[in-house]
């Protein structure tokens, strides 16, 4: 099948840009701090050394570097192929950790069919000295090649680096005051394992000589065959004498009555010198016998004091060795790192460490065990509720509430707080507020004297109000009766004024009738007739009515 053919790309237009396909390739060299162990058969330091940070003068051997490493590191290719191969360890403490043929020598590299694998011997020095003649020594690192001792070229420059610190921290389980090295383990109870020896194996020579001792023939009890049946040895063999009873067997003495108390003794000797007790491995069937809970636990922790303090000794190297990262990593860190903190991701830039000038490293130990460690800070708990309880408001707060409950928890074996207490400074990084703000105060209990004088007054003020309530409702009452009798009086007045002027004008009206004598008797519609001296005249103020008139004697 013919393929077809492309046909070319018409040119570009006169005055268009011109665009490129690009690749971009970033390379970018990760870093990182680590923490190598040293043989002490590889590393030396000065006579009379105290310690590394002040000493003058320290190396280091590395042998563990092929010939390919030492090139791709940048050294020179011609110093490193003209040193000799190594020519393997014959330190007497590395022979003695090697159990297992694992020590390297000349033929453990690739030997002359693989020379890029050989093994090559240089050798980091740490030297302070006045290498650029101004009168003020100063540290270097100088790295030297093969057992000449010839100064390596790195880069086309000799390997002669200025340096700030020694990159060594070192640490001893029993230091020697005044001494940079110590006294390990094996140096306090290799004697006392010596003497064990020696009287366990006179124990076992004892046992031998008493199983199997030897025996006592008189030359003429002895026949041609008696020196051969008693040179083989077994059960139920024949031994023949010229004289019945000629044999005499030899008493060996018993001496392990006196061997096991020495290695008792050895044994709590040894104890006391490495703290490694029976306690501390078990608990010990005699360590119950008629003692308490608490007699067994203080046995246990007087144990273990001897190796909590070779703890926190080994652990000032640990300290040293932090130092040095946070030395390494302030120096040569240029970029940011997320890393997890307080179980949450934060940035950490080590440049900013720069400023820092003190810097304090807890390794954590000397505080006790854990349940000493939570007594310890229930004690504390126990001293901020009463603070709390007295009002010390200033003295104790949120946070430090909240530490409390964080180290009970860590101790209790959780790492994380937070499932169990709420963080009180916990800031929500969007809105920058507080994620567990804190309640409104509770109002603190009133005080029983001042409720019963709040009471006191409340009573006397509702009986005031009271008293006033009644004289404001009486002093109404007597303004009702007083307006209610003034009207009746008034009304009783009026009354009484009408009928006196009613009065008037009948007594006028009488007279005048009486006196004209025109007084008229008539009787009303339907009225009975008046009796004698009665009679009835027309009412002038009502007309139709009529007013009786009595007459009395």
């Amino acid at each position: 099948m013919p393929i077809p053919l492309l046909a070319p790309a018409p040119p570009a237009p006169m005055g268009s840009p011109v665009t490129h396909d690009v690749t971009i390739v970033t390379t970018r060299k990760l870093a990182q701090a680590r923490v190598m162990g040293v043989p002490p058969e590889e590393f030396g330091i000065e006579r009379g050394a105290r310690s590394i940070r002040d000493c003058n003068y320290c190396f280091h051997e590395v042998v563990t570097k092929t010939e390919a490493q030492l090139i791709a590191e940048g050294f020179d290719a011609g110093q490193i192929r003209a040193l000799l191969p190594h020519n393997g360890t014959s330190e007497i403490e590395t022979l003695a950790r090697d159990t297992v043929e694992e020590h390297l020598s000349a033929t453990s590299g690739g030997g002359s069919a693989n020379a890029a694998a050989r093994l090559v011997r240089i050798t980091e020095h740490y030297v302070r000295m006045d290498y650029e003649g101004s009168g003020r020594p100063c540290l270097y690192q100088v790295i030297t090649g093969g057992d000449q001792a010839e100064i390596l070229r790195k880069d086309g420059k000799d390997c002669i680096t200025p340096f700030d610190e020694m990159p060594f921290a070192a640490t001893t389980p029993v230091p020697v005051t005044h001494r940079f090295f110590g006294r390990s383990i094996a140096d306090l109870v290799m004697p006392l394992q010596r003497e064990k020896t020696a009287l366990k194996r006179g124990a076992l020579d004892n046992l031998y000589l008493h199983n199997n001792p030897r025996v006592e023939v008189a030359e003429q009890n002895a026949g041609p065959n008696t020196l051969d049946d008693l040179l083989v040895s077994r059960p139920g063999g024949v031994v023949r004498t010229k004289t019945a009873g000629g044999l005499n067997w030899q008493v060996v003495p018993d001496i392990t009555t006196s061997i096991y108390p020495m290695l008792q003794y050895l044994d709590a000797e040894l104890e006391i010198r490495t703290g490694l007790a029976k306690q501390t491995q078990g608990i010990d069937a005699n360590a119950l016998q008629n003692q308490s809970a608490t007699a067994v636990a203080q046995v246990f922790s007087a144990s273990q004091m001897r190796i909590k303090l070779i703890a926190r000794i080994m652990a000032e190297g640990v300290r040293d060795i932090f130092a040095l990262l946070h030395g390494t990593i302030r120096k040569h860190g240029q970029r940011e790192e997320t890393v997890r903190l307080r179980n949450a991701w934060v940035e950490v830039n080590p440049r900013n460490w720069k400023t820092r000038d003190d810097m304090t490293i807890n390794v954590g130990l000397g505080a006790g065990g854990k349940a000493q460690q939570f007594a310890q800070t229930m004690a504390i708990a126990n001293v901020q509720k009463e603070l709390l309880a007295g009002g010390k408001l200033n003295l104790v707060g949120d946070r430090q509430l909240y530490n409390t409950a964080a180290e009970l928890t860590r101790i209790m074996g959780h790492r994380n707080p937070d499932q169990f207490f709420n963080d009180p400074v916990a800031v929500n990084p969007q809105t920058g507020q507080l994620l567990n703000p804190p309640p409104a105060p509770p109002q603190p209990p009133p005080d029983p004297k001042l409720m019963a004088l709040q009471a006191r007054l409340q009573a006397d003020q509702l009986a005031a109000a009271h008293r006033v309530q009644v004289e404001r409702e009486k002093a109404h009452a007597d303004a009702i009766h007083l307006q209610v009798k003034t009207q009746g009086e008034i009304e009783l007045a009026k009354i009484k004024a009408a009928l006196e002027a009613k009065m008037t004008v009948l007594e006028t009206h009488l007279k005048a009738a009486i006196e004209a004598g025109k007084v008229q008797r008539s009787y009303p519609p339907g009225a009975r007739k008046a009796r004698d001296g009665h009679h009835y005249v027309p009412d002038p103020s009502r007309p139709g009515k009529h007013l009786l008139v009595v007459h009395h004697g």
